[in-house]
């Protein structure tokens, strides 16, 4: 593998990760600084899913707390190709997607579904640069091996 190449391979893999941090924290900014719920009051209107209805507030607010401290384990590991943090970003992902389905329902106005959307999309990217793609090189497990003579 050339030099040149790896090196634009991380490079363009760690944008990607990054892209995704910047449309996260977007999409948790922009409904907080405007205050769409004030406006609209439609929060009483929605399905509070069954993660409300099955746990106390106390252990979804563990449940936060654990898939927030996932979701930084994970980022950090697979900016730095650390080989174990693919799997762990692929685990969180899944785990994110359980979360949200029994989450119950999420009110997503116009201007937020694209970045939605690109978030998304920037996530599958990721799975796809780590297991399959340019950057499937980088998350290899070196193995060592040492060889004993007396043997």
């Amino acid at each position: 593998m050339n030099f040149n190449n790896a090196f634009t391979d991380k490079i363009i893999f760690r944008r990607a990760i990054l892209l995704m941090v910047f449309l996260s924290i977007l999409l948790e900014l922009i409904p907080t600084i405007f205050d769409f719920e004030r406006y609209y009051g439609l929060s009483r209107f929605i399905n509070q899913g069954l993660l409300s209805i099955y746990l106390d507030n106390k252990l979804e607010l563990y449940l936060t707390a654990i898939m927030s401290f996932f979701s930084l384990t994970s980022i950090i590991l697979i900016y730095f190709f650390v080989p174990i943090g693919k799997y762990f970003f692929l685990v969180f992902t899944i785990f994110n997607f359980f979360t949200i389905m029994f989450g119950g329902d999420i009110i997503n106005y116009g201007f937020l579904y694209p970045i939605q959307w690109l978030k998304n999309v920037t996530e599958a990217l990721l799975i796809y640069f780590m297991f399959w793609g340019l950057a499937k090189n980088h998350f290899k497990i070196s193995k060592t091996y040492t060889q004993d003579n007396n043997l």
